[in-house]
């Protein structure tokens, strides 16, 4: 399949001075202007009329086969569904396990990634839930070199009441094992750590740092907006050379600690580098508790908010377009180890976003195939359609 987008805005997410894209098959095959097919190929041709096209979206925290049950059993949320994904404008998901490794395993996320893979997306997955212990095979290792979507080790759960309490020689253990087995796996072994509002925040992590070699980059810490504590532990970790992960549509957190302020807060510091990636922690359960760690709501993370928070964070606070897509795009590639993702460029996975002139999304490629067009999805996934036709 040939396919040539015309009169785009491209970023890679730089701002290109090229305005027509070639597609053939799954593939970016040209970048330039003025571009056609040659003489012997039939193609699509789509026109933008000068709206911009910008790399599919990295999202490396999503639950796709469900998650939450903090609650009891009917507080499970559902497994995640293709065209929630593409209509938000992901292309690649990260899939993770979270509280509940009970009612959900490693089996189960990894049949899932396959499946959305089936469908269209490139998906990966971590090994491990809250509890570390949680792998396929017999230890991390084996999981990063013999499984390949297994790409490192998360949701692993620190300074949280609903961890496992970890202590820092297992985290140790941890961390080494991801590291060799990344290396032989030629996978990046990262370390997604789950951040909960506990006093100690990221101390573990610089505990281990201290006292062995593994380097800073192993650690891909996430929700570290969570807490004004933990948002300047980022800031310091950042500046040490170290990766952040910032969770998108916390909406009842103050206006300091969301996506877009953080990103313009950093910007202002220098410190938005390309170790800086958000999330949208999507189809997780969303629980509030108490004082005494009580249960009080429950609600459920939409993927949509990572585009949403990103845009704000250009709309509202006028962080440049190219700048803000790093954090979902070219930086998430980086921190990894995603080969032909993040970027337009030739050779590299066809993983297209079109926005119109207000910044919504109108139309997704992903690996070269069209799943979204003006904004309604083209691919449903095997049951979705079916089901929404049945009530």
């Amino acid at each position: 399949m040939w396919q040539l987008i015309r009169n785009a805005q491209i970023y890679t997410p730089e701002r290109s001075e090229a305005h027509d894209l070639l597609i053939v098959d799954e593939r970016v095959a040209a970048i330039g202007n003025d571009l056609s097919f040659p003489p012997y190929v039939e193609g699509l041709v789509f026109d933008l009329h000068g709206q911009r096209i910008v790399p599919g979206f990295i999202d490396a925290h999503v639950h796709i086969c469900g998650g939450g049950g903090e609650a009891g059993p009917s507080s499970r949320t559902p497994e995640i569904q293709l065209s929630q994904l593409t209509r938000a404008g992901t292309t690649t998901v990260v899939g993770c396990l979270g509280t509940d490794a009970v009612s959900h395993s490693m089996e189960e996320l990894l049949i899932k990634a396959r499946a959305l893979e089936k469908e269209g997306l490139t998906t990966f997955v971590y090994s491990g839930a809250y509890q570390a212990t949680r792998t396929l095979m017999a230890d991390l290792r084996l999981d990063l070199v013999l499984i390949d979507k297994v790409i490192g080790a998360g949701e692993i759960a620190i300074s949280d009441h609903r961890s496992a309490q970890p202590q820092i020689a297992e985290l140790e253990r941890l961390a080494a094992e991801a590291r060799v087995g990344g290396m032989l796996g030629g996978k990046a072994g990262i370390v997604h750590l789950h951040l909960g509002e506990g006093k100690k925040g990221i101390e573990p992590i610089r505990r281990i740092l201290e006292e062995t070699e593994i380097p800073i980059i192993q650690f891909m810490p996430t929700h570290m907006n969570r807490t004004s504590f933990l948002l300047e532990q980022a800031l310091e970790h950042l500046k040490a050379g170290g990766n952040v992960d910032l969770t998108a549509g916390c909406d009842d957190f103050p206006e300091e600690r969301q996506v877009p302020h953080v990103l313009y807060l950093l910007a202002q510091r220098k410190l938005l580098n390309d170790r800086v990636t958000v999330t949208s922690d999507g189809n997780g359960s969303m629980p509030q508790y108490n004082d005494h760690g009580e249960l009080v709501g429950m609600g459920i993370g939409s993927v949509r908010v990572l585009w949403r928070d990103i845009r704000e964070a250009v709309k509202r606070y006028n962080l440049p377009l190219e700048v803000a897509l790093r954090t979902i795009t070219s930086n998430p590639a980086l921190v990894l180890k995603l080969p032909q993702k993040g970027l337009i460029r030739l050779g590299f996975d066809a993983d297209l976003v079109a926005l119109d002139a207000n910044l919504d999304i109108q139309h997704v490629w992903a690996r070269g195939k069209l799943m979204v067009r003006n904004g309604q999805p083209l691919v449903w996934g095997q049951y979705e359609k079916a089901l929404s036709e049945s009530y």
